[in-house]
């Protein structure tokens, strides 16, 4: 249960993230930061928090296994959650939202001086990944694969003997 709370409370930080981007104006702008703060930071963070909370209501032992098992369907659920608000937001709330990405994407290859065939390929990446529905395969492989990753590692400090 301890791992599904923290899914659910990743899910929440996403979208307070998502609506706080757009809050703020940063979306009017061009710019989201959103994709690399719910892909690589928001999983790991809730990982190793479940991993401390179930360590915390537990009065015997809690190994290596115990942590990386929390630590793992945490990381399932917490995938789970931020898809659901990836779908939500983006097909709902800012539909425009890959249009975005695309402008985000050729600015920045424009600011690092890219020109030519380089500015191609680099706006050509950012609409392969930015369309569905490679967006939503990423989206639920790469917090996955941090979250398991966070897992391993967060286990060994986390266990409890």
């Amino acid at each position: 249960m301890v791992s599904v709370i923290w899914g659910g409370i990743a899910a929440i930080i996403g979208l307070l993230f998502l609506v706080g981007e757009s809050i703020i104006g940063l979306h009017e702008s061009g710019v989201s930061h959103a994709n690399v703060i719910l892909w690589l930071v928001i999983t790991p963070v809730v990982v190793v928090g479940s991993m401390v909370h179930r360590r915390m209501l537990t009065a015997e032992s809690y190994g290596y296994g115990a942590a990386l098992k929390t630590g793992l369907i945490t990381s399932a659920s917490s995938m789970t959650g931020l898809f659901i608000v990836w779908v939500l937001f983006i097909g709902v709330m800012f539909p425009d939202y890959f249009g975005l990405m695309h402008g985000y994407a050729e600015a920045q290859a424009r600011s690092q001086g890219h020109t030519g065939a380089l500015l191609i390929q680099e706006v050509h990446v950012a609409k392969l990944i930015f369309a569905s529905p490679s967006f939503y395969v990423i989206s639920a492989i790469i917090p996955l694969l941090v979250g398991t990753i966070a897992s391993l590692i967060g286990a060994i400090g986390i266990r409890k003997r």
